[in-house]
């Protein structure tokens, strides 16, 4: 299995100073040991942490993290301290990291396909704002290009935020999206032997399934993906935060290796060659690209 950090200097990836790291050792077993009953009080510490604990697992509280939380919230010193506190952990920069990552990955894909002079079918299940699908279409090359978008979700919600990031881009007319409400197990409903996607996306959904869960979704990218198309998807691993994670802002994972997502693209076709694996540089998140051959 191939897998390795991706620290590329051009995308920006957020690390800990050395200062941090130290603090972290002091900091972090703090954090681990506060009890579930002090979620109340953590909410009432910060506008932005209040909304991140209040819409755990969902695309809103994905969004205060990719924006470092809403510091304008946060007038007086105690809630800038609080913010910084809450906003500078491993976790909220290892899923920024995350972000980039997924969106570097989906540039090359769409690359690869533009190279191999075929149009862009692409297809993200489960997703939420989508900032990596749009952030990767904004590539100047595409402009020109036919570019066809789905973007798959089960919360209604989430469909009309991505909507409405992708108005306030102003994509080329040339572009085609398609909003979808539906689980991500019936996206292959919506496609046919004609019109199968030739990238598909799934990022965050698989944190909260089984490995059983995952293996069906799994053999169903597969069967549904076009042959030579790439498959792009990410997991949490354990880390240092678990127990605050869980017990205080109360957003509870299933925390997995890439071994296992290795393991079962491997089962359902993926040849070994065709699958590589990187973790962003904390490896709190691993991402998995798979090609069909």
């Amino acid at each position: 299995m191939k897998f390795s950090i991706d620290t590329d200097p051009d995308i920006g990836y957020e690390t800990n100073s050395l200062l941090k790291k130290l603090f972290n050792k002091l900091y972090i077993p703090i954090l681990n040991s506060l009890p579930t009953k002090t979620r109340s009080l953590v909410k009432k510490s910060n506008q932005s942490a209040k909304k991140v604990i209040e819409t755990a697992t969902t695309h809103e509280a994905i969004e205060v993290l990719y924006k470092h939380g809403e510091l304008g919230h946060s007038r007086s010193f105690l809630q800038k301290f609080f913010h910084y506190i809450w906003f500078s952990t491993d976790n909220p920069k290892a899923v920024r990291n995350r972000l980039r990552l997924v969106t570097k990955e989906l540039e090359k894909a769409i690359r690869e396909k533009l190279s191999e002079s075929e149009e862009i079918n692409l297809l993200s299940i489960a997703a939420g704002s989508a900032r990596a699908i749009l952030d990767s279409i904004s590539i100047p090359e595409l402009n020109d290009k036919r570019i066809s978008v789905s973007f798959l979700d089960k919360n209604p919600q989430a469909n009309e935020y991505s909507k409405n990031l992708a108005a306030e881009r102003r994509y080329s007319p040339n572009y085609n999206f398609k909003w979808i409400v539906d689980k991500a197990n019936n996206f292959p409903a919506h496609f046919d032997k004609n019109n199968q996607p030739n990238i598909i996306e799934i990022v965050g959904l698989l944190d909260y399934f089984d490995l059983d869960s995952i293996r069906r979704l799994f053999l169903s990218v597969y069967e549904n993906l076009k042959n030579g198309g790439v498959f792009i998807t990410s997991n949490i691993v354990d880390n240092q935060e678990r127990k605050f994670i869980t017990n205080v802002v109360g957003w509870n994972m299933i925390y997995k290796l890439p071994e296992h997502f290795h393991e079962i693209a491997i089962e359902v076709g993926f040849r070994d060659e065709d699958i590589s694996i990187y973790y962003e540089p904390f490896k709190i998140h691993f991402v998995m690209v798979a090609k069909k051959r």
